[in-house]
C-alpha cells in the first residue's frame, strides 16, 4: 500500500477522507509491536474529525516481545489430528480448538523455511489454513536449491501445520473463545482474517485517550 507503485491510491485515499472532514494518519505496523507474537506488517488508516482539531498519533511499540514460547508451548502435547475429510473432532479436544489440518504441501509452500523456532514470533497467520506455519517442535526446513526446500530427513513425523487454536493463541485470542465450524478450513480462515486482538486493543485505547482528551 505504501509502495510508489501505489501512490494514486493512496493519494485518493486521502482525499476521500478530507472530503469527508476528516483527518488522516496512517502508518505501517507490525503485530508483533504491540504484544502479539507474530510478524504481521499491516497499514492502519485512523481518521479524527477536523472539529477535533487533533490528529492521530499511532501507539509507540512496547519493549517486550513476545514468541511462540510465550503464546504455544503449553499446548504441544495435547493436539488432535483433524477428524475424517480434515473436519472437527466435535468437542473431543481438550483445548478449544486445538486440532491441526491434515495433507499434503504444495510446491508453492516448499519455496521456503516455514518453520520459526520456540524464541521466535510466528510467521505470519493467513487465512488460508494450507498454509499455516509449521509447529516449532521441528527443525527449521533445509535449503535444496533455489525455491525449494525439504523437511530434515529422519525427522518428518516433527512437522505439522499449527492447530487452529495454536494460531488463535498466536493471533492474541483467548482459550474461552470458540470457534465453531465443521471443516478446520474455516476455522483458520476466520482466525487468519481478524485483526490480532492485542494491537486492536493498543490502537482502540489510544483513540479514546485521545478523544476523551
Amino acid at each position: 500500500m505504501l509502495a510508489p507503485r501505489h501512490k494514486l491510491a493512496l493519494e485518493n485515499i486521502k482525499s476521500l477522507f478530507r472530503e469527508c472532514g476528516y483527518k488522516l494518519s496512517f502508518e505501517k505496523l507490525n503485530a508483533v509491536d504491540y504484544g502479539v507474537p507474530q510478524d504481521r506488517k499491516r497499514v492502519f488508516f485512523v481518521g479524527f474529525r477536523n472539529d477535533l482539531d487533533k490528529t492521530f498519533e499511532f501507539p509507540s511499540p512496547l519493549k517486550k516481545k513476545l514468541n511462540l514460547k510465550d503464546a504455544i508451548f503449553d499446548l504441544k502435547d495435547t493436539v488432535l489430528k483433524s477428524g475424517s475429510k480434515n473436519h472437527s473432532n466435535y468437542g473431543e479436544c481438550k483445548v478449544n480448538n486445538h486440532e491441526y489440518l491434515q495433507g499434503s504441501f504444495s510446491t508453492i509452500y516448499l519455496s521456503r523455511n516455514r518453520v520459526r523456532d520456540w524464541d521466535e514470533p510466528s510467521f505470519t497467520i493467513q487465512a488460508g489454513g494450507r498454509h499455516a506455519p509449521i509447529h516449532p517442535q521441528a527443525p527449521k526446513m533445509e535449503l535444496v536449491e533455489k525455491n525449494k526446500r525439504q523437511f530434515i530427513p529422519g525427522k518428518e513425523h516433527l512437522y505439522r501445520r499449527l492447530s487452529v487454536r495454536e494460531c488463535a493463541r498466536i493471533q492474541t485470542f483467548p482459550d474461552d473463545y470458540q470457534f465453531i465450524y465443521k471443516s478446520l478450513l474455516d476455522g483458520y480462515k476466520m482466525i487468519g482474517n481478524a485483526v490480532p486482538v492485542n494491537l486492536a486493543f493498543h490502537l482502540a485505547q489510544k483513540i479514546k485517550l485521545d478523544l476523551e482528551s
